[in-house]
């Protein structure tokens, strides 16, 4: 991922270390080793956690380094040498996605993928992410293309928000970077605290892509860096130990450490930051230490300076050949390693006819390649005309009959859908799965009834459509089970949240336990009814209705 314009500045004034390039060829391996799902790297996740102390330590380092000199910083500078080094490449892969999204994916996807995509490009998509309640460790289930730039908007939020803090502090401090080491602990220890109360165990993404829960690996790559300046020093002698323990560590919790694991939001999250920074600070003291010049090797150097590329391309190119995880790392490679040769370095120093070094030219060729963008995701991901989003009304297919969507030969496998509108929306993708196993597919499912016989009360009413539901829905089965006899019934179906009236005449609330035992005792009898006639049944449970 992008941090420093020249790939592995230290920040303690001594020049290149290459082990830092080793350092982003590790952390990058282990991300997309997590996300081909390598079973015995379970940790890899934390590939993204060194990438941020990393990030927090050069960036730091340069801004220290650039006011030690001058007694300034030029923010119109940092922050167009950080644009030219990362909007490129973001770029070419959302343009690339987009149109890959128009081609593969199902309608009702276009208008979210639409929004992810856009976020990307404005470096919101933690924020985004969130908002819309999509699980980075759920990662198959539907995942988009660009969820990992999470960590990317992370950074650039940073990439903005530092510099400033930092002028301002230094100037309060009369450049002194002790004033960064205080802002840097303060925000540490924030950010902790943040992490550890927003944790739902149930859903850990608002703790995992927060910028407030996430800073604190930043900062601690900018406490290294403020404390190298400040004058704090590893002794010589420890620091061959130092580097050795370290990456033992490392390299045990990106086997060890689950992505559900719990003490990652309590502590465990800086306590890594921590491990990583100290081994930064052992390479920076000792760069001739035996792990220092094993990161320094030259395969492990060339793909730390094109891990930038490797980290965007990586994960879209995965969702495109989920089952070639060899294909999906040569294809990756090729991307990355183009994308650097070709795009990042030559625009990155200022070889690109026409822009050359001029920040005005870059930053108008942004703008205008940006406006592109937005138009062509918004071209790519609109639905065609007359395409509905969620698919009640089936040409014809009334909703209070059987319809036969496909029928094979005789023999074959049947499945029957019944539901609710919820079933009719799935429609498409069981009639595509019908065509392609070959199977009879027969949809019972009338618009607003339950599974069941029981009678819905709908807002304190038993509705005429309601009363209606009672005799519809076990004919429909009926009929399903002697003219088709299906081999799988697959059933969805919200209603039976829904309160009911009872025998007696008397509303039950629903999941009250009156409620609870009347809706088991009606959902087993379909259950039965549809097993004693030889059919396997599914029931799938439907995710539970939020507020607005």
């Amino acid at each position: 991922m992008g941090d420093a314009d020249h790939p592995s500045l230290t920040v303690s004034g001594s020049g290149y270390r290459p082990a830092l390039d080793g350092i982003r060829a590790v952390a990058v391996l282990a991300v997309f080793a997590y996300h081909l799902d390598v079973p015995w790297l379970r940790g890899g996740f934390l590939g993204v956690d060194g990438f941020f102390v990393l990030s927090g330590y050069l960036i730091t380092g340069l801004l220290l380094d650039e006011h030690a000199a001058t007694g300034r910083i030029d923010l119109g500078r940092f922050w167009t040498r950080r644009a030219r080094r990362l909007l490129p490449a973001l770029f070419v892969v959302v343009g690339v996605v987009a149109i890959w999204t128009s081609i593969s994916a199902v309608p009702f996807e276009l208008g979210l993928r639409r929004t992810d995509l856009l976020w990307t490009l404005f470096y919101g998509a933690n924020w985004h992410f969130i908002a819309t309640g999509q699980d980075y460790f759920a990662q198959f289930a539907s995942a988009s293309p660009v969820l990992h730039t999470w960590s990317l908007a992370i950074e650039e939020q940073f990439y903005v928000a530092w510099p400033l803090v930092t002028l301002t502090a230094l100037r309060f401090s009369t450049g002194r970077p002790r004033a960064i080491v205080a802002v840097s602990i303060a925000g540490i220890l924030l950010s902790v605290v943040a992490m550890a109360m927003l944790y739902d165990p149930g859903d850990p993404s608002r703790a995992y892509f927060g910028t407030d829960t996430r800073i604190q690996e930043l900062l601690v790559g900018a406490l290294l860096a403020a404390a190298l300046r400040a004058g704090v020093r590893l002794p010589s002698r420890l620091a061959p130990k130092v580097a050795g323990g370290t990456v033992l560590v490392v390299m045990a919790a990106f086997v060890l450490v689950p992505d559900d694991n719990a003490a990652y939001y309590f502590g465990g999250s800086v306590a890594f930051a921590a491990v990583v920074a100290a081994l930064l600070w052992a390479i920076d003291t000792a760069p001739g230490s035996h792990v220092a010049r094993a990161l320094a090797l030259l395969p492990a150097v060339w793909i730390g300076r094109i891990s930038y590329g490797i980290y965007l391309w990586h994960w879209p190119v995965i969702l495109a050949f989920p089952t070639a995880p060899l294909l999906a790392i040569a294809l990756t490679t090729i991307a990355a390693a183009s994308s650097f040769y070709l795009l990042e370095r030559p625009i990155r120093t200022g070889r690109v006819p026409l822009i050359g070094s001029s920040a005005r030219r870059f930053a108008a060729a942004a703008a205008v390649v940006a406006a592109l963008l937005v138009a062509t995701t918004a071209w790519a991901t609109t639905p065609p005309v007359g395409t509905p989003t969620i698919v009640e009304e089936i040409r014809g297919c009334d909703s209070n009959t059987i319809c036969v969507r496909r029928e094979e030969a005789a023999g074959a496998p049947v499945l029957g859908v019944v539901g609710d509108s919820i079933a009719r929306s799935l429609d498409p993708a069981f009639l595509r799965l019908a065509e392609r196993h070959r199977w009879t597919y027969v949809l019972a499912a009338p618009n607003g009834c339950r599974l069941d016989s029981l009678l819905t009360s709908y807002e304190g009413v038993a509705r005429p459509q309601d009363r209606a539901c009672t005799d519809l829905v076990p004919r429909l089965r009926g009929e399903l089970i002697a003219t088709w006899h299906p081999d799988l019934v697959v059933a969805f179906d919200r209603w039976e949240i829904i309160d009911v009236v009872a025998a007696d005449g008397q509303v039950t609330k629903g999941g009250t336990p009156e409620h609870v035992a009347l809706t088991e005792e009606a959902l087993t009898e379909v259950a039965l009814e549809f097993t004693s006639a030889g059919a396997r049944i599914v029931i799938v449970e439907l995710p539970p209705i939020l507020p607005a």
